[in-house]
């Protein structure tokens, strides 16, 4: 029984995948080392970084979102603890 449990909660974990799109694309340095094409006058090293942080933000946003979806809190409507017995525990 406690391997049916293991087997069925990988899927809760699956949004945090996300993490790795801005993980990658400010560390694929090659890709955006130009100055080429300009927003308002600055050099796209620059406003590509900074979306990125907006992008960032709202991955980190979605994905606690969906996560608060799957996993229905850490805490049910008759203020029990979740199944892991670790209050605001999500691992």
């Amino acid at each position: 029984m406690a391997r049916d449990k293991q087997k069925g909660r990988w899927w809760r974990y699956w949004p945090r995948l996300l993490f790795v799109l801005p993980f990658v694309a400010v560390l694929w340095v090659p890709f955006y080392n130009r100055i080429e094409p300009e927003l308002f006058g600055i050099p796209f090293f620059y406003w590509y970084q900074l979306l990125w942080i907006l992008l960032g933000a709202a991955i980190v946003l979605a994905v606690y979102v969906i996560d608060s979806r799957i996993g229905g809190g850490t805490t049910s409507s008759d203020g029990k603890e979740d199944e892991t017995g670790i209050p605001g525990g999500t691992l």
